[in-house]
């Protein structure tokens, strides 16, 4: 059927919605026990710090409508890869909805394994947002690719580990969000605790680095192969290295222990900054090879 792959976008965006509901409930409808009871029916004081802060039964839905929302995405990726009979990597359409789903999965693991409900939230919010804007202001049509981007597997690859490692620094951002939010009002009870979100942080972008890495070497060694050069500082080309070298940077300072706190936190939203100077800012306000993206 003609443009299927449609069908399971929306379906995706309604799991987001899904997710992000689920997720404030377990937030806004749980009110943490002060006392807590043994099997033996003996009445403890539970520490602030370790009191629950979400419905446990909700959380865990959350996260599964924000996995279904990244499977459904999926899904939608491989069926207009199939009608297109090349993968979205022509349009800003497609390319938003190929970071849809990195963003989704990899928020619900990371929220699975922090057992952090605010990462299902804002993960949703980032991507319903984005989905929902690109299908606002792009053309959701099957274009034809232009012959340099035609039958290319090194190509697919690339663009595949690139949208992935800009998921995994999205997470570092929202990490990073949470841990700045948290110190400055530590009131806000409900979002997770400073160490806690600099370790989501952390973790993120010890991953998206050698992602991000490895992104740009296939790109410039197909760029060899298609362009005759591995590297021209073509606009999106530059953007990426920006984006390299705040993760660089951000590495370095964190081995030698002398950027922590806020210094590590704001360095990582400057990197997410960049990801999105390079996929918005870059393809319409600047011209060059990538133009098409």
């Amino acid at each position: 059927m003609a443009d299927s792959f449609y069908y399971a976008f929306w379906g995706g965006l309604v799991c987001v919605s899904v997710a992000l509901g689920l997720s404030a409930l377990s937030l806004v409808t749980f009110a943490p026990a002060a006392i807590a009871v043994t099997s033996d029916g003996t009445h403890l004081a539970v520490p602030p710090g370790r009191a629950r802060r979400y419905r446990p039964e909700l959380f865990r839905a959350s996260v599964c409508a924000l996995a279904a929302a990244g499977v459904l995405l999926a899904a939608a990726t491989v069926m207009r890869t199939v009608e297109g009979k090349a993968p979205p990597m022509a349009d800003m359409w497609g390319y938003f909805l190929t970071m849809g789903v990195g963003t989704s999965i990899l928020g619900a693991v990371f929220a699975a394994r922090y057992r952090e409900p605010v990462i299902v939230a804002v993960v949703a919010l980032i991507v319903g947002g984005a989905l929902l804007a690109s299908d606002y202001y792009f053309e959701a049509d099957i274009r034809p690719l232009i012959p340099a981007l035609q039958a290319n597997r090194l190509l697919t690859l690339h663009v595949s580990t690139m949208m992935l490692s800009y998921a995994l620094i999205s997470i570092a951002f929202v990490g990073s969000a949470l841990y700045l939010l948290r110190s400055r009002w530590p009131g806000l009870r409900m979002l997770p605790s400073p160490d806690k979100a600099h370790r989501i942080a952390h973790q993120a972008a010890i991953i998206a680095f050698p992602a991000l890495t490895l992104g740009i070497a296939l790109g410039a060694y197909w760029a060899n192969s298609a362009w005759g050069r591995y590297w021209g500082w073509d606009p999106k080309e530059t953007a990426s290295a920006v984006t390299w070298l705040v993760l660089v940077g951000y590495m370095h300072m964190q081995g030698l222990r002398k950027w922590k706190g806020e210094r590590a936190a704001w360095t990582l939203v400057l990197g997410f900054g960049s990801i999105i100077f390079n996929m918005v800012a870059v393809n319409f306000w600047v011209s060059g090879l990538h133009s098409y993206a």
